[in-house]
């Protein structure tokens, strides 16, 4: 289970499969989201596991913006491959018959580039390289930003390295029903996403930090 925790609380927070966190004072919330996108294991705020272990920045997937939000931007990409890489790994006979026929398809090209009159020089063609040049990425057809956000949590739930997704400001863009159904998908997947809110997110169980920095829990069981 990860932990969180920023000057401001009296102790650190333990984040469930989906937890809201509701910052009314807009100085405290915009602080926030900006230690989320900048953050560094060393930074003022702290994520961490059971083990008293800092998550890494490369294991912190942040969405400000659903919409503009690129599952196929070329460090998800460079991910996404390292993952399917691993998978083959994992699949000694597949992964034996493609190099067979990566093996086969560079001795074609090498006899060409002998027969030709120019110098020509070439390289051994690695798995990674064939998956890239495949043009291997996440299928995109949503129509809407509620369908966007599966299409977030997907790759997200796809991505081994990864331990926590943060969604800010979801609760402007999803309806009640909506929200309900992400939430369910979530614990369905057995995720851990952290919700960062302005203001309360319907009536879900969640955290609030007030204006006057006192944090309550609402709604929970």
């Amino acid at each position: 289970m990860l932990k969180i925790n920023f000057p401001i609380l009296d102790e650190p927070l333990a984040l469930a499969q989906e937890t809201v966190l509701v910052v009314e004072d807009v100085t405290v919330f915009s602080s926030l989201v900006k230690h989320f996108y900048q953050y560094q294991e060393d930074d003022e705020l702290k994520l961490y596991d059971e083990k008293m272990k800092s998550l890494k920045a490369s294991e912190l997937m942040l969405v400000t913006d659903i919409l503009g939000y690129d599952v196929n931007a070329p460090a998800m990409l460079k991910l996404i491959h390292a993952d399917l890489e691993e998978q083959l790994n994992a699949k000694p006979e597949v992964k034996s018959m493609i190099e067979k026929l990566a093996s086969t398809i560079t001795e074609l090209i090498s006899f060409e580039c002998l027969e030709n009159e120019l110098d020509l020089e070439y390289d051994e063609i690695t798995v990674l390289e064939l998956i890239k040049a495949l043009g291997v990425k996440v299928e995109t057809a949503s129509d809407s930003i509620f369908e966007k956000c599966f299409e977030i949590l997907q790759t997200y739930h796809y991505l081994s390295k990864k331990k926590l997704l943060v969604f800010v400001n979801i609760g402007a863009y999803l309806t009640k029903d909506e929200v309900e159904k992400v939430i369910e998908y979530i614990c369905l997947s057995h995720q851990t996403v952290l919700f960062i809110e302005p203001r309360r997110l319907y009536d879900f169980p969640q955290y609030v930090l007030d204006e006057d920095y006192f944090l309550s829990s609402e709604n929970m069981l």
